[in-house]
C-alpha cells in the first residue's frame, strides 16, 4: 500500500527539483504577473459612472478568467519538471491548447461556491448602512463573525477543488463535472494537509515581501513545485 509522504518530504523534494531552474520557472511568473498587470491597467476607476464601473467590472471578470488559463499553464510547467519532462517557457500558455473552455467554466463554477458564503455578510453590512440599523454595533459585530465563518468555507471550498487544474492536463477528455468530483476525491481527508502546507509558507512568504518582494521570485517557484507533488503524491496514493 503506497503511503503518501509528509509535509515536511514533500517540501525538502521540492527544494531539491528547484535547484537550477529558478531562472525558468522566475521567468514564467514575470511574464504572468506583467500580462495580468497590463489587463488590469484597463479597469476603470470611475465609480460616479454606471458605464464605466460596468466596464471595470467585465475587464476584471476577463482577467479573473485569463487569470485561470494562464494558471493552468504554470502547473504544465511545474509538472513537466516534477514528472522529468521536457520544459520550457511556452508551457505558460498550455491552458490556451487545453480545453480553456474547461478551465473557464470551472474556474466560474469555483469562483460562485467560494463568493456564496461571504455574501451574508455582506448584506447584514449593506442593510446596516443603507438603512442605517438602531444597533449599529450590534450588527456590524454580526457583520464580522459571519464574514469569518465565510471566509472559512469559502477557504475550505477553494481547498477540496485545488487541483482541478492539474487534474486537467491529466485528463484532458474528463468534462468539468468529472474535473471537480475528481477534485473533491482527491482532497478527501487531505483539506487540513494542504492547509497546513499553506501556512507553513507564510513565514517565507513574509521575508519576500519585506525583502520588496524580491524573495517573492523564488519562494513562490518553491511553493508551487511543493503543490503539484502534492497532487502527484494524491494521484499515487489514488491509483
Amino acid at each position: 500500500m503506497y503511503k503518501k509522504k509528509t509535509s515536511a518530504q514533500l517540501k525538502q523534494t521540492a527544494r531539491g527539483i528547484m535547484i537550477g531552474k529558478y531562472r525558468n520557472a522566475i521567468s514564467i511568473l514575470l511574464a504572468s504577473d506583467l500580462i495580468i498587470s497590463t489587463l488590469s491597467l484597463f479597469t476603470t476607476t470611475a465609480s460616479n459612472s454606471y458605464i464605466s464601473l460596468a466596464i471595470g467590472l467585465v475587464i476584471n471578470f476577463i482577467i479573473i478568467l485569463f487569470g485561470s488559463i494562464l494558471m493552468v499553464g504554470q502547473c504544465s510547467f511545474y509538472l513537466n519538471i516534477a514528472c522529468q519532462q521536457p520544459y520550457q517557457f511556452s508551457d505558460l500558455f498550455t491552458g490556451f491548447k487545453v480545453h480553456p473552455d474547461k478551465t473557464i467554466i470551472t474556474q466560474l463554477i469555483i469562483q460562485v461556491l467560494t463568493i456564496l458564503p461571504i455574501l451574508p455578510a455582506f448584506i447584514v453590512m449593506f442593510i446596516t448602512t443603507a438603512f442605517y440599523a438602531e444597533n449599529i454595533i450590534l450588527s456590524f459585530l454580526a457583520a464580522c463573525f459571519l464574514l469569518i465563518i465565510g471566509t472559512s468555507i469559502s477557504w475550505w471550498i477553494s481547498l477540496k477543488y485545488s487541483q482541478v487544474y492539474y487534474l486537467l492536463l491529466d485528463f484532458p477528455n474528463y468534462s468539468f463535472k468529472e474535473l471537480l468530483k475528481m477534485s473533491r476525491k482527491l482532497m478527501k481527508g487531505n483539506v487540513g494537509k494542504l492547509l497546513y502546507i499553506q501556512v507553513s509558507f507564510l513565514p517565507l512568504t513574509l521575508i519576500g515581501i519585506l525583502s520588496f518582494g524580491i524573495g517573492l521570485l523564488f519562494v513562490q517557484p518553491y511553493q508551487n513545485m511543493t503543490y503539484t507533488l502534492f497532487y502527484l503524491d494524491l494521484i499515487q496514493a489514488d491509483s
